[in-house]
């Protein structure tokens, strides 16, 4: 036993009390009433938006989401959204936009409602991959009932193989097996972030096994005719034959050039003597 001024004996020691929330039985009901709160912003729908022509949205699905990405830049170029099963179907079409709360889905629930046939789903659940946001029944309802064209989502999804059974393209950042909560609160059709872009309503959403693009409404129709000029002049990607002879030339051009600057700077070819 140590001894001075700080000694305790043993019979001092006394059980530690346990506070309040200690002796609370900590089931769902109650974990969720501890941790509740009342935001002051109120869910928010908005019914009616300003959409991309659908003659456009059908011009733009006709190009790889590659030629697409050239034309819209790095601001509209979504990262570390994939796939969630491959091969992956294509999808474009018209975004229908949706925040939830990290794991919630009932905002997805009800903007399937919210939707018209052709629209893609994009959902911004902050990128959290730990619960799902669905699962196959919430698909079948969007493919059978409203014509839903796919989801893209910054977050997780389940029923993988039921999906791809379907052909629904389902892209995002993860997959998760556990169902989260329908609590709230929401936002559908409000600006929203997916994949580090910012994405509107009524923006046109393409996506496919290279990755996700956004086209912003306001300038689909310059995206539109640029595409079509590339294809016109053999420089798309969906003309694969132009593609390649484009390639070959640009590939000449940049040795030519590169030679001019290595011998003007003076490059030496190590194998001079050969």
């Amino acid at each position: 036993m140590p001894s001075g001024a700080f000694a305790i004996s043993r019979d001092e020691i006394k059980p530690r009390s346990l506070c309040p929330f200690e002796r609370l039985q900590m089931t769902s009901v109650s974990t969720l009433h501890l941790h509740s709160r009342d935001p002051i912003i109120p869910s928010q729908i908005l019914r009616i938006f300003p959409r991309t022509p659908k003659e456009l949205v059908a011009a733009i699905a006709q190009f790889p989401v590659t030629d697409i990405s050239d034309l819209v830049g790095r601001f509209y170029t979504m990262q570390a959204i994939e796939p969630l099963y491959r091969p992956a179907p294509p999808v474009c079409g018209t975004a229908v936009t949706v925040k939830c709360p990290p794991g919630d889905n009932l905002a997805v629930v009800k903007a399937i409602s919210v939707a018209s046939g052709g629209d893609v789903l994009v959902i911004d659940a902050q990128g959290f991959t730990t619960w799902c946001l669905g699962g196959f029944q919430l698909l079948r309802a969007a493919i059978e009932d409203y014509g839903l064209a796919g989801f893209v989502m910054n977050g997780a999804y389940r029923d993988i193989e039921d999906a791809q059974r379907a052909g629904f393209p389902l892209y995002g950042a993860g997959v998760a097996a556990w169902s989260g909560p329908k609590a709230g609160p929401f936002e559908i059709n409000v600006p929203v972030c997916c994949g580090s872009v910012i994405v509107q309503p009524g923006d046109v959403v393409s996506a496919s096994t290279e990755g996700a693009v956004i086209v912003p409404r306001a300038y689909a129709g310059q995206v539109a005719e640029r595409l079509a000029q590339l294809l016109k002049a053999g420089k798309s990607s969906a003309d694969k034959d132009g593609e390649a002879r484009a390639v070959a030339d640009f590939i000449r051009k940049v040795d030519a050039h590169i030679d001019h600057v290595f011998e003007q700077g003076g490059g030496v070819y190590l194998d001079a003597d050969a």
